[in-house]
């Protein structure tokens, strides 16, 4: 038995040894090409999301409103008090610079164009944050460059969260997964490729909570490109992301978590339900009896995805359980964060008369937590997972039928959501004279029963 047990250790030794060596070596050598290559790659790809993202919503563009906290809390808090100051207003806990800056360069325009440089620099930020994938630094990933252009398409075309496209107050899901992607880019980095990066971490870090969860991918850079001496830069970006993360939790977010139902996750096939949960939203009408009938089922799809994942872990383990660990954060913060396992004092009557609801409520909490913004994330990190679970690395595909079927999955997936509908028209320009005269106003802002945007004539600065 001891034998065993000795072969076994050494086979463990040496299989991760071999992830290690694996990874390390991808990892240094990924994006090996010329710059020009990457210039086109990237710069063709943003240009793709940015129509995408506008061909979605035209409204957008075209008939330009602001989304709730845009107006009523972003824009109210430029004309009362103003940029910089601003930057120190936390609002659900934590620090938003992105959306205050962009209230103060909107606010530089005649009145009329501020809810148009709203979202065309909502829909710049998340066109630049989904098209870093394509850069070859990431083939260590996904090797094809085709397909990270397939992936970007159905990240721009997410069937859930649709109030969170092309406006500021939503954009933080955007640079929370452009902060994910560079934290794990591999191969070298020239001094203005730090420089960018580092502009853009710390934009999303104090503007994304979520971001903060992935400040410890920031040492992989450091532990292995040793040879770089610019590496420093990771890891003033990691303790920067660690320290504010701290703070913030417990300045806003530590009080939010009182209510979890923590007895819950010791049970680790409710984790499994929860997850299958999540990924069911993505292939099903959540309002629909099906979803109900057929979310049991999807166990099918968790097998054939851990097949995928065994059969490639010693080539690529590191890789993948790096998306996944990265997918399951993405579940279980918002799940936490969120009130996903509390229950209301509806709910918490009914599971006194009703034995066993309690997970029912639980699973109903978080569909509607999960179909809205909250999921939109996770929704990111489902789509490269399965990408990079689904197609082999470093090898030339021989046949296009698997690409086609995934595809062709993915369609019916965004089958119903391509297209948003446009927000009520609030006639903007009719409010002009006050704000222009800085009299008393109340201007309305979508959604229709979000607070407006009220402010006396005393309080503008």
């Amino acid at each position: 038995m001891k034998r065993i047990i000795d072969d076994m250790k050494l086979k463990l030794i040496e299989l991760f040894a071999s992830l290690f060596h694996n990874f390390k070596e991808d990892f240094t050598t990924s994006g090996t090409t010329t710059k020009y290559h990457n210039f086109i790659l990237f710069f063709s790809n943003l240009l793709l999301s940015f129509v995408i993202l506008i061909l979605r919503k035209p409204d957008s563009i075209l008939n330009a409103q602001l989304w709730a906290e845009d107006g009523q809390i972003f824009l109210r808090d430029e004309w009362v008090t103003g940029f910089p100051d601003t930057i120190f207003f936390l609002y659900a806990g934590y620090i938003h610079l992105v959306p205050r800056f962009i209230a103060f360069f909107a606010n530089l325009f005649p009145y009329a164009l501020i809810p148009l440089v709203f979202n065309l620099s909502a829909i710049l930020i998340s066109a630049i944050s989904v098209s870093i994938f394509s850069l070859t630094k990431f083939r260590y990933i996904l090797r094809s460059d085709f397909l990270r252009t397939i992936v970007i398409v159905l990240l721009c075309c997410s069937p859930v969260g649709i109030e969170s496209f092309n406006n500021i107050t939503n954009v933080h899901f955007f640079l929370s997964l452009g902060v994910f992607l560079l934290a794990i880019i591999g191969g070298e980095l020239n001094g203005f490729s730090y420089l960018l990066i580092a502009v853009y971490v710390l934009l999303g870090i104090f503007s994304a909570p979520l971001a903060i969860c992935y400040a410890p991918l920031f040492l992989i850079r450091p532990f292995l490109c040793k040879f770089d001496r610019k590496r420093w830069v990771y890891l003033v970006l990691f303790v920067i992301g660690l320290g504010y993360g701290i703070l913030m939790f417990y300045l806003g977010s530590r009080d939010s978590v009182v209510g979890i139902d923590w007895n819950y996750f010791l049970n680790l096939i409710h984790i499994e339900k929860l997850i299958r949960l999540i990924v069911a939203t993505y292939f099903m009408n959540t309002n629909s009896v099906e979803f109900i009938t057929y979310h049991k089922y999807f166990w099918i799809l968790e097998l054939v995805l851990l097949y995928f994942y065994c059969k490639k872990f010693k080539m690529q383990g590191v890789q993948t359980s790096i998306l996944l660990g990265s997918f399951l954060i993405t579940v279980l913060i918002p799940v936490l964060l969120r009130g996903g396992l509390s229950l209301n004092a509806e709910q918490a009557t009914y599971t006194t008369l009703v034995n066993g609801a309690k997970e029912s409520f639980y699973f109903l909490n978080v569909i509607n937590l999960m179909i809205n913004r909250y999921g939109l994330v996770p929704y990111f990190m489902f789509c490269i997972l399965t990408f990079v679970l689904l197609f082999e690395k470093n090898k030339i595909q021989t046949t296009v039928h698997l690409p086609i079927l995934v595809v062709v999955v993915f369609l019916f997936v965004i089958r119903n959501s391509i297209f948003i509908k446009p927000y009520e028209d609030l006639k903007w320009d009719q409010y002009a004279d006050m704000v222009k005269n800085k009299t008393d106003v109340s201007i309305p802002v979508n959604p229709i029963w979000f607070p407006k945007i009220e402010i006396k004539k005393e309080s503008w600065k």
